[in-house]
């Protein structure tokens, strides 16, 4: 009777470490297969908690004076985009150390309505660039770029003085 039950537990054991190892080999196949069904990305933190972030940036889109900063070793730049402005509605001033970009237009018909946009920017210019040397230039479609070029400081060491001249002799003769 022992012999009986041990034979018997023994193929049930093999049964089901051959059930097993059908199992992970079936979903070893399963892993290496390309075209399992993926779930669609799950939103980020940020998106999902924050849905105005990219509804402010669409409005600020529409209303005009997104811009951007660039540091160059020679310039400090400022790139603008006022495409829903004339030239003549855009105003650029400078202070002691800020630039103050800003666009306006009255009250204008469109094709939902009646519509008026203002804005203002202003950015402070870092120490070493030249308040007073400023250029804007403002491109065909829209782009407002200013430009500050880097203090021209004199150059240490041995220069080349200039002598200033003068039609008057230095001794009098009496």
């Amino acid at each position: 009777m022992a012999l009986i039950t041990r034979d018997l537990f023994r193929n049930w054991w093999e049964d089901m470490d051959r059930y097993h190892r059908d199992l992970e080999e079936h979903f070893k196949r399963l892993s290496t297969r390309d075209d399992i069904w993926q779930p669609p990305p799950l939103p980020s933190f940020n998106e999902y908690f924050r849905p105005w972030r990219n509804m402010m940036q669409q409005l600020e889109r529409q209303i005009g004076g997104t811009g951007t900063v660039e540091h160059d070793p020679d310039k400090y730049r400022v790139i603008v985009d006022v495409q829903q402005f004339a030239p003549e509605e855009i105003t650029v001033r400078t202070d002691d150390k800020c630039i103050t970009i800003e666009g306006k237009h009255e009250e204008r018909k469109d094709e939902h309505g009646y519509v008026s946009r203002h804005f203002v920017r202003r950015y402070v210019l870092p120490q070493g660039y030249d308040i007073g040397h400023v250029k804007p230039s403002l491109s065909a479609d829209g782009v407002l770029t200013i430009t500050a070029p880097k203090l021209a400081l004199p150059a240490p060491g041995e220069r080349i003085v200039p002598i200033e001249r003068s039609n008057m002799p230095a001794i009098k003769t009496a």
